[in-house]
């Protein structure tokens, strides 16, 4: 079964940081940490709040989709973010996309639950259905 999509659109938590290689250099040698700290500190505490939360949630729709779900993250500021607020009349955040045809707005569990195994059973159908045929 191919894995059902997921584009969460969200705003984002952004820090500055060096490559890959200079990252582990700065860590070892201590540096750089009270600068990531201050980055952190000077976003408002809802949307730290915001962000916690939304990564706890998708934690566990991947613990319960695992292999069925397939998720994106994006920026609502990025231009991709835009395009998708704009084309799918999005005005709350966070926003979720599923199969990039139908969006929900919200904090309802339940909701997405049952728009994500609404198009898990439609694609479980489709599937059987050419299988049969």
């Amino acid at each position: 079964m191919k894995p059902i999509s997921l584009d969460v659109i969200t705003r984002t938590i952004t820090t500055f940081g060096h490559c890959r290689h200079c990252e582990v250099v700065f860590d070892q040698a201590g540096f750089d940490k009270e600068a990531h700290r201050r980055e952190m500190n000077e976003y408002p505490a809802d949307l730290k709040d915001e962000s916690e939360n939304l990564s706890h949630w998708l934690a566990e729709l991947n613990r319960l989709y695992k292999h069925r779900l397939r998720i994106r993250l994006i920026d609502a500021q990025s231009l991709a973010g835009l395009y998708r607020c704009l084309r799918y009349r999005i005005r709350k955040l966070p926003a979720f996309i599923v199969e990039g045809k139908e969006a929900y707005s919200g904090w309802d569990k339940e909701k997405l639950e049952g728009l994500l195994d609404k198009h898990i059973r439609g694609s479980l159908v489709s599937k059987s259905c050419r299988e049969g045929a």
